[in-house]
C-alpha cells in the first residue's frame, strides 16, 4: 500500500502532461444565456483543431441544436475547410453547410456545399454542391438509402445553353434520362426549348425536342423531334428521325433541326 500512493501519483502526472496541450489548445471565450432554442451558447476557440471561434448552441434541457466554426487561413488552405454550420434535431445531425477556402475552390471548383439528412436514421438524402465558377451555377443531388437518385443542374448565370439539366438514375445509379431545358434568349434563338435524352446508362435509346411555337409556325407546325436509336450488331442500323406537329402527326419541317 506504501509504494501504491506515489506510483498513482505518477500517473496522474503523467496523464496531466499528455492532457495539457489539448486543454492548452481548447479556451472557453465567453457563455452567452437564453439564445433562440432557450439555452446557453457557449463561445470558444481550438487551435489544434484550426477553429478561430466556435460556437456551440444548446436548447433548455442542454441538446446540442447547432455548431459553427469559423477556422483560420493557414487551416483553411490546408484542409479545405473555411467554415462548417451542422444543425441537430434530437441530437441527430439534419443538415451541414460547410464552405471551402478560396484555394481548395480554384482546385475542386466546389466553394460551398449543404448537406441535408433524414431526421429518422441520419442518412444523407440531399446535396447541394455551389460551384466557384459562375457560368457552372449550382446543383442538388438526391439520394435514396445513399444511393443518388436524381441530379438538378441550374445555371442562373447562362444568357444562352442551358437553364437547367435534370437527370434521373435508376435504383443501382444508371442514367435512365437526362431532361435539359434552354435559356429564354437560347429557345428564341435556336427555337428550341428543352429536350429529353432516354438511356440506358452510357447507351443512347431516344432523344426529343421540344420547339418553340415561332419555330413551329415556320416548319409546318413541328412541335417536337424524335430521334430513335437501334442496337442490332446483326443489322446495324442509322437513327430514325421524326417530327410532330400538336396532334402526333408526322410532318416534315421546312429547315430540319439541328441536334
Amino acid at each position: 500500500m506504501t509504494t501504491a500512493t506515489p506510483i498513482k501519483a505518477l500517473c496522474l502526472i503523467l496523464a496531466f502532461l499528455w492532457a495539457a496541450p489539448l486543454w492548452a489548445a481548447y479556451e472557453e471565450l465567453r457563455v452567452e444565456t437564453n439564445n433562440e432554442f432557450g439555452g446557453r451558447t457557449i463561445v470558444f476557440r481550438n487551435n489544434l483543431e484550426g477553429i478561430s471561434e466556435g460556437k456551440n448552441f444548446y436548447d433548455s434541457a442542454g441538446k446540442i441544436m447547432r455548431e459553427e466554426r469559423d477556422y483560420t487561413d493557414d487551416w483553411a488552405n490546408a484542409h479545405g475547410t473555411k467554415s462548417l454550420l451542422n444543425e441537430y434535431l434530437f441530437d441527430i445531425k439534419i443538415k451541414e453547410v460547410r464552405e471551402y477556402s478560396p484555394a481548395y475552390a480554384a482546385r475542386r471548383l466546389i466553394k460551398k456545399q449543404i448537406n441535408y439528412y433524414e431526421q429518422a436514421t441520419g442518412t444523407l438524402v440531399r446535396t447541394e454542391n455551389h460551384f466557384a465558377q459562375a457560368h457552372l451555377g449550382y446543383n442538388i443531388v438526391y439520394f435514396d438509402l445513399g444511393t443518388k437518385t436524381r441530379m438538378e443542374w441550374f445555371y442562373p448565370a447562362n444568357e444562352l445553353g442551358y437553364q437547367k439539366v435534370i437527370s434521373t438514375y435508376d435504383k443501382k445509379g444508371k442514367l435512365l434520362q437526362t431532361e435539359s431545358f434552354f435559356t429564354e434568349k437560347s429557345a428564341d434563338y435556336y427555337g428550341c426549348v428543352r429536350s429529353i435524352l432516354v438511356t440506358d446508362g452510357e447507351k443512347k435509346l431516344r432523344e426529343e425536342w421540344f420547339f418553340t411555337e415561332k419555330w413551329a409556325a415556320a416548319n409546318n407546325g413541328a412541335v417536337r423531334k424524335v430521334k430513335v436509336y437501334f442496337y442490332n450488331p446483326s443489322y446495324p442500323q442509322d437513327p430514325k428521325i421524326y417530327y410532330f406537329n400538336g396532334q402526333d402527326e408526322v410532318v416534315q419541317p421546312v429547315e430540319p433541326f439541328e441536334d
